[in-house]
């Protein structure tokens, strides 16, 4: 058994002018007593987040958008041509058509 605990920071990851604290938890409530704490990544389809020049920022098992272009799409935003990885799971959608208006 480890000492991981639910909470416990698992690490931190900056992207240009963004922080995310990956922390330790559990997906699932079903899960909570019967496996250790996963890493625990952020729902950025429900709360999306964009670099200063308005790249989306993607987590590469994310359900990808219907502009994905690969082999296969059960690999999330990973398997896209248009994804670029750039820490931990956690990367940018280079799709000039997915790119957040900036004035």
């Amino acid at each position: 058994m480890s000492n991981i605990r639910d909470g416990d920071l698992y690490r931190t990851i900056k992207i240009e002018n963004i922080t995310f604290e990956i922390r330790y938890g559990y997906y699932e409530e079903y899960e909570r007593g019967r496996s250790e704490p996963v890493p625990i990544y952020p729902n950025l389809l429900a709360n999306p987040e964009y670099t200063g020049d308005g790249t989306p920022i993607v987590t590469a098992m994310q359900e990808p958008c219907r502009h994905f272009d690969g082999c296969d799409r059960e690999l999330g935003c990973y398997g896209c041509r248009h994804f670029q990885e750039c820490e931990d799971l956690i990367g940018l959608c280079r799709l000039e058509s997915n790119r957040q208006k900036t004035d």
